[in-house]
């Protein structure tokens, strides 16, 4: 029991102590620091064309916020509309010279195919006329290939041109500041 009394005592004796109290007031901090410090980006990156050409028009400026994908610069260059007017010129000459090639290929098929319903007949026909004329369709074959090859070729030349026209547009490749 003498152990609770001056358990008790103790606890009198901290309660019994004054307290000060103050009020709590908002007001602004009355002191600054200066201290230096450099602002660094965290994504940092040069834009550059990767087609040459004019600056057509500039978008956004210096200090500028932009999206990913934001058109920044447009640039022109008339040179690579004549070169894909010249690509699109060859790819319809190509075109037609695969349409004749395939005509070709049908009248020599036709001949020979008639020449070989001919030459059912003993003696209407001479066999090397036969050859000839079977040599002529696999000829015509090789010249329908080549031509869809080339074709297919100028189709290229125009898309890869016109893929190139679409660097011609320098767009943002993330969201930042200019």
């Amino acid at each position: 029991m003498r152990k609770w009394i001056t358990f008790a005592l103790a606890c009198a004796a901290v309660w019994a102590q004054p307290v000060e109290i103050a009020r709590v007031v908002s007001k602004q901090l009355e002191q600054t620091v200066k201290l230096p410090g450099e602002f660094a980006p965290y994504q940092s990156v040069e834009l550059r064309a990767r087609v040459n050409g004019y600056v057509e028009r500039v978008l956004v400026d210096r200090g500028s916020f932009v999206k990913k994908g934001q058109l920044l610069v447009e640039l022109t260059a008339p040179e690579m509309k004549a070169q894909i007017a010249e690509a699109v010129s060859r790819a319809q000459a190509a075109e037609s010279q695969h349409a004749e090639a395939q005509a070709r290929l049908a009248a020599a098929q036709s001949t020979y195919d008639r020449l070989k319903a001919a030459a059912q007949t003993p003696g209407a026909i001479a066999g090397n006329e036969l050859t000839q004329a079977e040599q002529t369709v696999e000829a015509a074959k090789a010249a329908v290939t080549a031509a869809q090859d080339s074709t297919r070729a100028a189709r290229s030349a125009v898309d890869t041109l016109k893929q190139m026209e679409t660097y011609l547009n320098v767009t943002a490749p993330f969201a930042g500041v200019v």
